[in-house]
């Protein structure tokens, strides 16, 4: 009776470590011209990743049913037992008593490892040499990275992380992108050896402190090109109702992505009309991450 009233979080005894699984295989060719082409196939797999805080306590979502009366004021078998909070009230609202822990305030599991990801990619890399020096790099990767978690620090992550879950009895409904899944990257790098000191087209006689002032420049740099991250969309107020889940937007059947150029869209960066707040006391029925959002 000591923690009746309060919320508590405690992590699994004897949990399952967390493990990636991880695989590979590449064709190499060299091409005419000194250019090295390889193609590229990259894949892994994590398995019993730590999650989000997990609620046991959560209202079961048959009684969700019950509507407005789940807000209904009835007597309080705990009066007189807990000393702080709503359950140190001589009433209480009665999805509170239909919670699997009525006594606690909540009744979580820190950190459990249930949860899974999966990456696969292809992968070109061309690579050319230069004669007279230098060399230019580009490589190109297209892929998916699905999960149904991101990080146990959230607000690090895109958009300030996905949020908790929303129904803790269907974590596979969490399975979506991962927020900083990157379905397309070309990245391109090049080192020039610029024309000047010894060896070089120009001042390739120059010797003494002036041939070691103009010689061994060079240019280089990384360019890269990516497409975005999904976004996590969340509803402003909670309405579930469920003591202890979240709650998410509706689909509404249209995409929520929108054309034109970045300066164009500020006042709206996706098209809001795909989402619809969902009913009270209902979960939505938008994924975890949006990829056209």
């Amino acid at each position: 009776q000591l923690f009746y009233g309060q919320g508590i979080t405690a992590p699994i005894y004897n949990e399952k470590h967390a493990y990636s699984q991880q695989w590979n295989f590449d064709v190499q060719r060299e091409l005419a011209g000194g250019v090295a082409l390889s193609v590229a196939y990259a894949g892994s797999k994590g398995t019993h990743l730590p999650g989000p805080s997990q609620q046991l306590d959560q209202l079961p979502p048959e009684y969700m049913a019950l509507g407005s009366h789940l807000q209904d004021q009835v007597p309080n078998p705990f009066y007189g037992l807990v000393t702080l909070g709503t359950l140190a009230q001589p009433n209480v609202a009665r999805g509170q008593l239909l919670r699997p822990y009525p006594e606690y305030n909540g009744f979580a599991m820190q950190s459990p490892p249930n949860r899974n990801s999966s990456y696969h990619s292809a992968q070109i890399n061309v690579q050319k040499r230069f004669a007279k020096g230098g060399t230019i790099v580009g490589s190109y990767t297209w892929s998916k990275l699905i999960s149904d978690t991101d990080t146990l620090t959230g607000w690090l992550e895109p958009g300030g992380g996905a949020g908790g879950v929303q129904d803790n009895y269907n974590i596979r409904a969490e399975r979506s992108l991962a927020l900083y899944d990157t379905p397309q990257r070309a990245v391109i790098s090049y080192i020039v050896d610029l024309p000047f000191g010894k060896g070089q087209r120009f001042g390739q006689n120059a010797s003494g402190v002036a041939g070691k002032l103009i010689s061994g420049w060079g240019v280089n740099g990384v360019t890269t090109f990516q497409s975005g991250n999904p976004l996590p969309i969340s509803v402003a107020s909670n309405t579930s109702n469920s003591f202890g889940g979240g709650q998410r937007p509706n689909r509404t059947g249209v995409s929520a992505k929108e054309s034109g150029s970045a300066q164009s869209r500020l006042n709206q960066w996706f098209n809001t009309s795909a989402f619809a707040l969902p009913a009270a006391f209902t979960f939505g029925n938008a994924a975890r991450t949006m990829p056209d959002a």
